[in-house]
């Protein structure tokens, strides 16, 4: 709609209507100039159709309805108008005064003032109650509907699930499978204890060895390991951060088991979960020098060899033996995510790196005495 057109549709106040009749075929603009040049200041400059229509006192002339019939030609006229109701009643009778359109004889009848607020004021209160008698007449549940909705959830919410892991079998809450992240705790107890208080997230990693197959089912989820606050739990942890990539850590108040939980201090201890490698920095003074670096390789079984605070090289894992032995210059340290083991720790006093920060020791015989390792993970 160009900018003409919204200024007609806003200043629409009145609309008038009438019927022609033309003894002749006519152009619909011959029917319009003719209005205009048949009461060209008939009443004085104030109700000049032509400078009406410059100041917008009115609006479009526009012609519907148009039929011809042999000699002859009839139709619809209106105008639109923001002239007060008496001056609305002049432009009528003023209308009315047109005989003629080009060389043939035309007749204007007046048939009707519309009032565009009185039109919308209709259709508001029509449309007002079509909606109030849809409101009344939609389906309003029953009470023994919504108690039949409220024990289905219900039921749901305490519906621990048992999942098929390879050859083991881990307790879980419903919608496990379903959520971007999982809660892990260490056995079916604590399981029980979150789907009881509405983690249905939940995913127990068992007593025993933890299932490689777990790795599949966690694919892509944010993992937040929930234990104990104890020996056992900090154990746990260990045993999962060599077998898992966890995003998330939090743990039970110092000596309670997640089992034995209220759901204030479970909703606490989730609250206030730290980053992986946040909490396993913990305390660990001799770390803080490396942080970027774990912070960097954790996770993504990768490692970086740094020399001068600048990253020589960065490789898989399962590059770093090979990168190593083709390493050309000295370096200050190797960061990992992988185990430090006696052939790694040899082959950097070959390369002269001096410090090796990894996830875990391996089975070590013997550590150079200019040789330091670090781990985070135990």
């Amino acid at each position: 709609m160009n900018e003409k057109n919204k200024t007609e549709k806003n200043m629409k106040k009145y609309i008038i209507d009438f019927d022609f009749e033309i003894d002749g075929v006519v152009e619909v603009s011959d029917i319009v100039g003719a209005i205009f040049s048949s009461t060209d200041y008939l009443l004085g400059p104030n109700f000049d159709l032509r400078d009406m229509a410059k100041t917008g006192k009115i609006g479009r002339i526009s012609i519907h309805d148009i039929n011809k019939s042999g000699r002859k030609m009839t139709g619809t006229l209106q105008v639109v108008t923001t002239k007060e109701i008496e001056g609305v009643a002049l432009i009528a009778a003023l209308i009315e005064t047109v005989e003629q359109v080009g060389p043939y004889r035309a007749k204007f009848r007046f048939k009707k003032i519309i009032d565009v607020r009185e039109e919308k004021l209709k259709y508001i209160e029509k449309r007002a109650i079509q909606i109030l008698e849809n409101w009344r007449y939609r389906k309003i549940p029953k009470a023994d509907e919504i108690l039949e909705k409220l024990k289905e959830k219900a039921s749901k919410r305490d519906n621990v699930v048992t999942i098929k892991l390879g050859s083991d079998t881990l307790a879980a809450g419903p919608d496990v499978e379903r959520t971007d992240e999982v809660i892990l705790v260490e056995g079916r107890a604590d399981v029980n204890k979150l789907v009881k208080y509405g983690f249905t997230n939940v995913l127990s990693i068992g007593g025993g060895k933890i299932p490689e197959k777990i790795k599949e089912l966690l694919s892509g989820k944010r993992v937040i390991a929930f234990l104990d606050g104890d020996r056992g739990g900090y154990l746990n942890l260990k045993k999962l951060l060599n077998t898992i990539k966890v995003d998330y850590i939090a743990m039970a108040p110092k000596g309670k088991e997640v089992e034995d939980l209220k759901y204030e201090e479970i909703l606490d201890a989730l609250k206030n979960k730290k980053p992986v490698n946040a909490f396993i920095l913990e305390g660990r003074d001799e770390l803080m020098p490396y942080r970027e670096y774990i912070d960097m390789v954790y996770g993504n079984m990768e490692a970086v060899i740094v020399k001068d605070n600048k990253i020589l090289s960065r490789v898989p894992i399962s590059e770093l033996i090979e990168e190593l032995e083709e390493l050309n210059e000295s370096a200050d340290f190797l960061v990992m995510d992988g185990i430090i083991t006696q052939r790694l720790i040899d082959l950097c006093t070959k390369k002269g790196i001096k410090e090796i920060i990894g996830v875990r020791k391996g089975s070590i015989a013997r550590l150079p005495k200019d040789i330091k390792i670090f781990t985070y993970g135990e």
